[in-house]
């Protein structure tokens, strides 16, 4: 009977041993991100210094990167977990047999303009309107990006013909460098680029092409592969909580707060945080405005058909 016990217990505590080393193994799992240091994605700041990723047992990390499609192709190529990114570029990979998902939503446009992006030119230069675009250089970032691809239909919305403008890859941080060496005639830049451009005196505004386009669409979304989050849902499902978390943190405090926590994700000086037009930020998708860009998508060939967006929603 003795023996018995003593079975038991040793069992009940090889038992204990095993659950615990299962949990040290779960508080261990590290994830990698590529990100952009834009202001759209300050809630992985807050998340990891207030502890809520630790709270997950998550250890989240992550490299700046200088364009959206860097995030995809490391996190298709398994050198990162999560990326961050521009909602339109997701959309061209997934239509392209890559299984990329948004995972969690971040950023959308403000209801009126000015918003977190613009088309910027010279204030010496005599262009006042996108028809006087025609014949110009115009940089939108890379070539078949969200930008380039919302500068052709806003060029066609004023009755320009986009094949009239010339285009040139800028990234957007020496956006308006080119700009004001006369390298380019304007620059469709987001923030807080396009605030350093007009603080210099040296530029202004000519239009909002996102908000003409697709009004309250949504921006900036995180990605991950489709099939790492179904082999790893529940570590997703945490790093979703504690993003959905920083970002209603974001929304619920003083606006000398919210520009602390933007300041410390991007670099910014405090006095340029408190003068940049900020995106709407959200843990809910405007699923809407994702099929609309998903119909520029098919409308300029960079997918063959379109597909139900609800089916690269990640849903924990």
């Amino acid at each position: 009977m003795q023996r018995k016990r003593w079975l038991i217990c040793l069992w009940l505590g090889l038992a204990v041993l095993l659950v615990g080393d299962a949990w040290e193994a779960t508080a261990q799992v590290k994830l990698r991100g590529v990100v952009l240091p834009l202001t759209n994605y300050a809630p992985l700041a807050i998340a990891r210094d207030k502890g809520w990723f630790a709270e997950e047992n998550l250890d989240v990390s992550w490299t700046n990167v200088a364009q959206g499609a860097i995030a995809i192709e490391a996190v298709y190529g398994g050198s990162a977990e999560f990326g961050a990114s521009s909602i339109f570029e997701p959309l061209v990979a997934r239509g392209n047999g890559l299984d990329i998902v948004y995972v969690a939503a971040q950023t959308r446009l403000v209801s009126q303009p000015p918003d977190n992006t613009a088309m910027l030119v010279r204030v010496e230069d005599n262009i006042r309107s996108p028809k006087d675009l025609a014949g110009k250089t115009v940089s939108a970032g890379l070539i078949n990006s969200v930008n380039y691809i919302h500068t052709h239909v806003w060029l066609r919305k004023h009755g320009v013909d986009p094949k009239t403008v010339k285009f040139l890859e800028v990234p957007f941080p020496q956006m308006n460098d080119a700009l004001f060496q006369k390298r380019i005639d304007a620059a469709f830049n987001v923030e807080p680029f396009a605030t350093f451009a007009l603080k210099t005196g040296k530029a202004r505004s000519i239009g909002h092409p996102y908000q003409e386009n697709i009004p309250g669409m949504d921006i900036a979304h995180y990605i991950a592969k489709e099939s790492w989050v179904k082999a790893n849902a529940d570590t997703m499902r945490r790093f979703k909580k504690a993003v959905d978390r920083a970002t209603n943190h974001l929304n619920s405090v003083s606006k000398e707060e919210r520009d602390g926590w933007i300041a410390k994700y991007t670099g910014m000086k405090p006095e340029i945080v408190a003068a940049v037009n900020l995106p709407i930020f959200t843990t809910e998708y405007n699923v809407e405005s994702l099929r609309k860009n998903l119909e520029l998508a098919v409308e300029f060939k960079l997918i063959k058909q379109p597909f139900d967006v609800s089916t690269m929603i990640w849903k924990p």
